[in-house]
């Protein structure tokens, strides 16, 4: 009977890992199609704690800065909550986000996140091959999220986002009068989570909408003040994601699964068919608390696998209790062959 109960309890894991599986096939000789996007805070994370575990977060009621993961999780806060995490990855590659978010009466929830990515010494070569010094470009998202939450287990959210970068490099360029600095439109994400039961969870999230005709965010980056140079194009390709997130207990302990499977349409159009148009790829987590408090973690995203730790405390200050959750990642970029050892987060809740 004992190896019935177990059976059960991990066929849904088997079977989430099984659809992460399928939905990275074929990505590898389509995935290059997403390089030239502004929005590639996406291959990076924007949560310590969510990195190391696949990088999954849009499922989980817990997840932070939740105006990035899916601003539906704010219909589920009831403290005010914060998040700041940060990490420094090979090639001189650096990252971070904070957020803050907070509940508004019993059933609405309001956030705020910004993700910041850069790198800190990117060697600036002329048409001749010379190096002329370096430059530290960064890349940074803001996000105002908002939720309501239609039942007990039904949010629904919606957030704006808007994204600034900077070249740094017009200092190099004398003769042209170089803008470094671009601002995006405001673009929209749309989402919903369902708490099912004890057990499951899934989350619908529709990112990068813009306000133009065909929905697509999509806008033109003048590159400099006289028009000398040929202006670029800027775009963030429309990404449906499903989430699904399952948590039960193995040998007396508390074990969650995530699964989240994405596909990005990149093509300035409403809705297109096209497979070619399209890159399909797959994030798979677990995570288990395997002492009173402390958490273990693994998972994939795409082929990057990811490790990850967290422990969770209070401190008292007066008469209140303030729960701190510290959280750390390693990451393994297998394509490219690099370990990423530094991610560390840190979660606050205000009673």
């Amino acid at each position: 009977m004992n190896k019935l109960r177990f059976q059960i309890k991990v066929l849904p894991l088997i079977a989430i890992l099984a659809f992460s599986v399928l939905a990275q096939a074929g990505v590898v000789d389509k995935k290059a199609a997403l390089g030239g996007f502004d929005g590639f805070v996406e291959r990076m994370g924007a949560g310590t704690r969510e990195l190391g575990r696949g990088n999954t977060g849009s499922a989980d009621t817990a997840s932070m800065p939740a105006a990035y993961w899916n601003p539906a999780i704010l219909g589920f806060r009831q403290n005010l909550s914060y998040t700041l995490n940060a990490e420094k990855r090979d090639l001189d590659r650096m990252g971070g986000s904070i957020g803050i978010e907070t509940p508004v009466g019993k059933r609405m929830g309001v956030g705020f996140a910004m993700l910041y990515r850069g790198d800190l010494a990117f060697d600036v070569i002329d048409e001749d091959d010379q190096t002329l010094g370096t430059a530290s470009p960064f890349f940074s998202m803001l996000y105002l999220g908002f939720a309501y939450r239609a039942t007990r287990r039904d949010a629904f959210g919606m957030s704006l986002s808007m994204s600034y970068d900077n070249m740094d490099v017009a200092e190099y360029h004398d003769d042209i009068e170089l803008v470094d600095g671009y601002t995006s439109p405001v673009t929209i994400n749309l989402s919903w989570l369902r708490q099912w039961n004890k057990n499951w969870s899934s989350s619908v999230v529709v990112r990068n909408l813009s306000f133009s005709k065909n929905l697509s965010a999509r806008w033109s980056k003048n590159t400099s003040t006289d028009n000398s140079v040929v202006s670029t194009e800027g775009v963030r390709p429309k990404v449906l994601q499903i989430g699904l997130g399952y948590r039960s207990q193995i040998m007396g302990k508390p074990v969650y699964a995530w699964m989240e499977a994405l596909d990005y349409q990149v093509a300035d159009t409403l809705l297109v068919f096209d497979p070619q148009l399209h890159v399909w790829t797959g994030r798979v987590g677990f995570e288990c608390e395997i002492i009173e408090n402390g958490t273990v973690r693994v998972g994939m995203d795409d082929l990057d696998a990811m490790l990850g730790l967290g422990y969770k405390f209070n401190i008292r200050i007066g008469k209140k209790k303030y729960l701190f959750d510290i959280n750390y990642a390693l990451t393994y970029e297998s394509e490219a062959g690099l370990w990423n050892p530094l991610s560390f987060g840190v979660r606050g809740f205000i009673p």
